[in-house]
């Protein structure tokens, strides 16, 4: 993280985010509010939706985790050059889910939760206003693909978690393309969860966003990304942007 970034607020990347929605003409509305109780300070909760009448559906989440930058910047970045978007593709962009953290730089929200966690419980919580109001806008939908841009700041290495019955080629693809500019994290096992030594942590029903609106039916092609926090901002937002590139080229050739 450099200085630049180090004083970037959620506030001004928010509005740098509306500005260019406005240049393109993407929909992007508020779904709802955090309040940050200490400075009694309200933030709005954003949604980008790109190509509305699209058949495809793929949902990009970012910003879960306050101290994970990348997924935020790359979303940015993708509307700076918005050829990214297919026309083909419907896009549904939450481009900041942690906003208090952000401003924090710090994992978990202003209330001191883990945002990674849909269920009953978090859901009737005040203390999860952000997983609420994302639950609200996202409960009649069902994607073809989510992917959740997160980081592991500790690592120098690349890894995934994924949801799958069957084995499914768009995950190792992913890996085999991000493994020619990083490496990847190669274990039996990836922290505690299962892995296929390869870079893919696989099935981890840990009620993470992602694994829930899977299990739900939500979304067919389901994953997380993990980026090395240790290497440089620039380098994470183009793991990022080439890894959405490889998703939206399976959407194509696969979903009619």
């Amino acid at each position: 993280m450099n200085k630049k970034t180090k004083k970037i607020s959620s506030a001004s990347l928010i509005n740098e985010i509306v500005i260019l929605c406005k240049i393109h003409r993407f929909s992007c509305k508020i779904i709802g509010y955090e309040k940050f109780e200490k400075i009694k300070q309200e933030y709005p909760l954003y949604k980008i939706v790109i190509n509305p009448k699209a058949k495809i559906s793929f949902c990009i989440i970012a910003g879960v985790h306050g101290d994970e930058i990348a997924g935020p910047f790359t979303v940015i970045d993708m509307l700076k050059k918005p050829k990214i978007f297919d026309d083909k593709i419907r896009y549904d962009i939450f481009p900041l889910i942690n906003p208090t953290g952000f401003d924090l730089r710090r994992r978990y929200n202003d209330d001191n939760r883990d945002l990674n966690c849909l269920n009953k419980k978090t859901l009737k919580s005040k203390n999860y206003r952000e997983l609420k109001a994302f639950n609200n806008s996202t409960k009649n939908d069902k994607f073809d693909a989510l992917i959740s841009l997160h980081e592991d700041l500790s690592q120098t290495k690349f890894y995934a978690y994924i949801y799958e019955k069957e084995k499914n080629p768009l995950y190792r693809r992913i890996i085999s393309l991000t493994e020619k500019t990083v490496n990847i994290w190669k274990t039996k096992n990836i922290y505690e969860n299962f892995s296929d030594c390869k870079g893919l942590a696989t099935n981890a029903h840990d009620q993470s966003i992602e694994d829930r609106l899977y299990r739900q039916g939500r979304a067919k092609i389901s994953l997380t990304t993990e980026t090395p926090g240790k290497l440089p901002l620039k380098k994470r937002i183009k793991i990022n942007l080439n890894n959405i590139k490889t998703i939206n080229k399976y959407l194509i050739n696969n979903i009619k």
